[in-house]
């Protein structure tokens, strides 16, 4: 894969990750009126996100029809959702969300309003977000870009220890 590809998911990766855990931190505070993490970094990221932001990225071909881009999103993200917190319980033995009573919901993994929330948050990335990123790596030099990412890799690289390890 191409240099500038690469550091265009990578970008993706990291900023969607960022975006998911306020997303978290915002849901958290409407339902339970608190604000803490949901995830099992320490730092302020949620991994899931950011592997989903670079699934909706490859879906960006389709960006001429927004319909196809939410049913889309909301299948792959829904069985990203679904398979992250099986992997999470069994190997971990963690489980950090439960869907349990909700509409249509999946052994408490996955439920219609979580899928229909991220077919929504696809549409965001794809026509407002994207775009952004697009507009960044253009008009920052690449070399600052590559040691942005290398601070951040090695940020994220030191939480996955520092998590494993505790």
């Amino acid at each position: 894969m191409e240099e500038k590809k690469l550091i265009k998911l990578a970008t993706i990766f990291y900023i969607t990750s960022i975006i998911g855990y306020i997303y978290e931190l915002i849901i958290t505070y409407i339902y339970e009126n608190k604000l803490y993490s949901h995830g099992f970094l320490f730092g302020p990221w949620l991994p899931i996100y950011g592997v989903g932001g670079v699934i909706i990225y490859f879906l960006y071909k389709y960006k001429n029809n927004p319909f196809k881009i939410f049913i889309l999103s909301f299948f792959l993200t829904g069985i990203l959702e679904y398979l992250s917190g099986l992997i999470l319980l069994k190997v971990f033995k963690m489980r950090l969300w439960d869907y349990t009573g909700c509409f249509l919901n999946i052994n408490g993994f996955v439920c219609f309003l979580s899928a229909f929330c991220f077919g929504v948050g696809s549409l965001v990335l794809t026509y407002l977000i994207f775009p952004l990123i697009d507009k960044l790596l253009s008009k920052v030099n690449r070399r600052n870009i590559k040691i942005c990412l290398s601070l951040i890799s090695s940020l994220f690289l030191l939480d996955i220890f520092l998590t494993s390890i505790m």
